[in-house]
């Protein structure tokens, strides 16, 4: 007992001593670590965005001038009853010869360039629906990829979906098209809003 006694009495002597090197230590360590650490840049914040090819439309559309004026064929008229007409009248020849002047239609105007969404997080994919293999297609044993561009609402349902490429048939791509309106998405989202977005999703054909 005498020993315990004596080794409480050395703790307690020792505890202020103790005390003050943790302490010394403690902040020399948080002053180390102040020192030594890289300095804190602000970055402001980048929304992502998705990027899809656009469609350069002239800035002037060149209107064609108006197509000349085509001379009508001279119409006969037929002489009143009880009339005498002259048999050696000279009669103008009819020609069309002009219709060939006139210019060709003007060509048609380009396709509207794709429109471009913002988003944080990209939609996911949660009901997939297989296209319907056509027949022919399988009796011949054609098979491919049709890659769609499809627009996802804020609700994730499907808003519309184009053909961004494809090495099947018309008819493979329709029914890519029409299985890919049936799918629902996780709508993507800008920060915590749901937003509209398009993603490109690569429909497969295989007879395996």
């Amino acid at each position: 007992m005498a020993t315990v006694a004596i080794a409480n009495v050395e703790f307690k002597r020792g505890y202020h001593r103790y005390l003050r090197n943790a302490l010394f230590l403690a902040i020399i360590i948080h002053f180390l670590m102040f020192y030594f650490s890289p300095p804190f840049e602000f970055k402001p914040y980048v929304l992502r965005e998705e990027t899809f090819q656009a469609v350069e439309l002239p800035e002037s559309f060149e209107i064609p001038p108006p197509p000349k004026e085509i001379a009508q064929p001279a119409v006969p008229i037929e002489a009143a009853a009880g009339e005498e007409v002259d048999e050696e009248a000279d009669i103008a020849p009819t020609s069309f010869d002009k219709i060939s002047d006139v210019p060709p239609p003007p060509p048609p105007p380009s396709e509207k360039a794709q429109e471009f969404y913002a988003f944080d997080e990209p939609p996911v994919l949660i009901k997939y629906v297989p296209p319907k293999y056509p027949d022919l297609a399988r009796t011949a044993g054609i098979e491919g990829i049709v890659l769609l561009r499809v627009v996802v609402g804020e609700d994730g349902k499907v808003v519309s979906v184009s053909v961004i490429q494809s090495d099947v048939t018309p008819a493979m791509e329709r029914a890519a098209m029409e299985a890919a309106r049936k799918f629902l998405f996780k709508p993507a989202k800008q920060r915590t809003v749901p937003v509209k977005a398009a993603v490109a999703v690569p429909i497969r054909f295989s007879l395996h």
